[in-house]
């Protein structure tokens, strides 16, 4: 059994997305290409290592057998591309901007972190920046990569900033998608009985940050305070305070040492969105930058807690789901709230 690499890469971006449309967008493949190669790679098995569905492909029994090898083989393969490539004298300057929802915690350094074991050679640069700022530094160039929120069903780049118009801009951006990161609506332990007239945000264009005003506003009929605090530290620091109420990624909420003195907003959802990569579509970076920026990014989003497990398919949750009951289309509120448990803080007027 001969399999190369490259293979290799491609069956793992195939099992993370369960689709090999999706794989094929997140490599800068063809579909047919990444399906020719999927096809050499069972014959070389000699199994089927995906059992082909309406709504994608899912892992037989040799394919997460496979699937095992393949994450060990390709973490050894990186190792020693690592091991011997040389570091240059004025190594490449790789900017990055990332959005304050996702510049939490340790969530910095993670990046920092897991790139300078991928990006190998490269001087990677953080640059934490509101979402409307992201496409002004790519017409700017002051960027060459960002990491934003978008919504679960978002297929095209000009959705990433609802309710704002970029027109021909979208053409110059490409989405690829990381994982999915869950939003937790919490308030202090201590809040004091009555309706939550004030949000925390750390980013008024983020989709995760425009979410809860919103979703307050339909459900109170009125607009709640909103507190504009630039990072996700002063958000939980204001909600911890008694200071109204924030949606928080759930890694962050869940931290006992840096979230203590918060409680979930009762009757109103978590929420999911999407942590994605944006690259300008033209870009002429070698393509292994592309592949290992890509790869930096995914792991530090998982390790921060954020990401769905391995033995899930991204398909198991439908895009726009609220994990709480009811349902909400594409990030943006739709349906109804039967499912939800009712907080008389929250309840609507008469």
């Amino acid at each position: 059994m001969d399999i190369d690499a490259r293979t290799l890469r491609t069956f793992r971006e195939v099992t993370l997305t369960g689709s090999f449309t999706q794989a094929a967008r997140r490599l800068g493949y063809s579909q047919s290409s990444v399906t020719a190669q999927m096809r050499a790679l069972e014959r070389q098995v000699g199994e089927p290592v995906f059992e082909r569905l309406p709504s994608g492909v899912r892992l037989t029994h040799a394919g997460s057998v496979l699937r095992d090898y393949a994450r060990q083989i390709l973490t050894l393969v990186g190792e020693m591309e690592t091991a011997l490539r040389r570091p240059a004298a004025n190594p490449p300057r790789l900017t990055i901007g990332i959005v304050p929802a996702l510049a939490y915690g340790q969530q910095l350094a993670r990046v920092t972190h897991v790139g300078r074991r991928l990006l190998s050679g490269v001087q990677l640069a953080l640059r934490v920046m509101g979402t409307t700022e992201v496409h002004d530094a790519f017409r700017a160039g002051t960027i060459d990569g960002a990491l934003v929120l978008t919504v679960l069903d978002a297929d095209d780049p000009a959705e990433l900033f609802a309710d704002q118009s970029y027109g021909d801009r979208s053409d110059e951006l490409t989405e690829i998608r990381l994982q999915d990161v869950e939003f937790v609506p919490v308030t202090g332990a201590g809040r004091r009985p009555g309706g939550p007239r004030q949000v925390a945000v750390a980013d008024p264009d983020c989709p995760s940050q425009r979410w809860l005003p919103e979703f307050l506003r339909l459900r109170c009929d009125s607009p709640p305070e909103i507190h504009e605090l630039g990072s996700m530290a002063g958000v939980r620091a204001a909600a911890q305070s008694g200071l109204g109420c924030a949606m928080l990624p759930s890694a962050l909420a869940a931290d006992h040492e840096e979230a203590g003195g918060l409680r979930p907003l009762h009757g109103v959802p978590r929420m999911r969105w999407n942590a994605s990569l944006i690259l300008g579509r033209h870009d002429t970076r070698p393509a292994v930058d592309r592949q290992n920026l890509t790869e930096t990014l995914r792991q530090a989003v998982a390790l921060g807690g954020a990401g769905l497990r391995d033995d899930v398919l991204p398909g198991d949750v439908l895009p726009g789901e609220v994990l709480d009951g009811g349902v909400l289309g594409g990030g943006v509120l739709g349906g109804g709230t039967a499912g939800l448990d009712p907080d008389p803080s929250v309840a609507p007027g008469p």
